[in-house]
């Protein structure tokens, strides 16, 4: 009986230790948009990352794909607009916000150089839906500029033209510049150095950061965040911050890779391998890791203006 017993205790340990050996992490599937907030993560994309022998597993997806993908189990992290992590907070998905990563990269680039934005009243702006044209609209509303959407020139206002792509708005602008007609585009970089080299007269209208500053105060908006689902802070908390103590070196990566950075991106199959980098696109990227407590704020007042939505305390990791 005794023998019966310890054969049994003996089957169960090998089925439990089974079990435990299925639910162990293999991996942490981080995803990102494909463009700037990707930056956020390329030195660990480049070198790797493993903690615990738990390997980082990164996927780039088309911007408009990145909220679908951070709802569904299979994303444990992920870069994303500030907006778009709160919306998905506040209809249930269980995340944190754990760093702010991006400050805004957004231009007014354009056939001519303005003064002031009063100067773009009667002028046509072409821009992106979603956050490019939400903070296009705060920072116009806000310097009581009006305007409306349109596809021509308004007098009086500011028309904006809304389009699908980023990558439609360069060869628009191209043509303005050989027409010799007055034309306004809104870019992000590295958009802006692919734009330049190019259109080589095309001119740095707006800092949409600065303009930013100017009405709230904050240095830059947090535009790009790094969220975690509650499930893997609760599984493995210390792979966390060990994967956010190594991209706290990111910036200075970008700042000492930055003609290698297509390369690095290319094995990702992202557009960002058909880029250009300079120094000054790095710096106008406004690429820097913040904890989320120390941005709280900023990100708070974010999201207030923009979407006119509220996030409690329980949003910050």
């Amino acid at each position: 009986m005794k023998k019966l017993y310890s054969l049994f205790l003996l089957f169960l340990g090998i089925v439990l230790f089974s079990c435990k050996q299925e639910d162990k992490i293999k991996e942490i599937n981080i995803y990102m948009p494909d463009g700037t907030p990707a930056l956020a993560l390329a030195n660990v994309m480049d070198q790797g990352f493993q903690h615990e022998e738990i390997n980082a597993n990164f996927h780039i997806v088309q911007a408009s794909e990145i909220a679908a993908r951070v709802s569904q189990d299979s994303c444990d992290m992920a870069i994303m607009p500030t907006t778009s992590a709160a919306n998905l907070f506040t209809s249930g998905v269980e995340l944190k916000l754990a760093s702010v990563n991006v400050f805004g990269n957004l231009y007014i680039t354009g056939t001519h150089e303005v003064e002031s934005l009063e100067e773009l009243k009667g002028k046509r702006i072409l821009t992106t839906g979603a956050t490019t044209l939400q903070m296009v609209e705060y920072i116009l509303k806000n310097n009581q500029i009006p305007y409306e959407e349109a596809g021509a020139a308004i007098e009086g206002k500011v028309a904006l033209t809304v389009l699908n792509d980023a990558s439609e708005i360069i060869p628009l602008l191209k043509q303005a510049v050989m027409k010799k007609t007055e034309l306004y585009g809104v870019l992000g970089e590295p958009q802006v150095t692919k734009a330049q080299s190019v259109i080589s007269e095309l001119k740095i209208a707006v800092d949409l950061q600065k303009e930013y500053k100017t009405i709230t105060g904050f240095d830059g908006y947090p535009q790009a965040c790094l969220i975690v689902k509650n499930k893997l802070l609760q599984q493995n908390k210390a792979w966390v911050e060990k994967f956010l103590s190594t991209i706290e070196d990111n910036e200075d990566y970008l700042k000492n890779n930055t003609t290698n950075l297509p390369e690095v991106f290319k094995k990702y199959e992202s557009n960002l391998a058909n880029m250009s980098f300079t120094a000054d696109t790095i710096k106008r990227c406004n690429i820097r890791l913040e904890y989320s407590l120390a941005v709280k704020n900023s990100v708070i007042a974010y999201i207030k203006a923009l979407t006119n939505k509220e996030v409690n305390e329980s949003f910050f990791y």
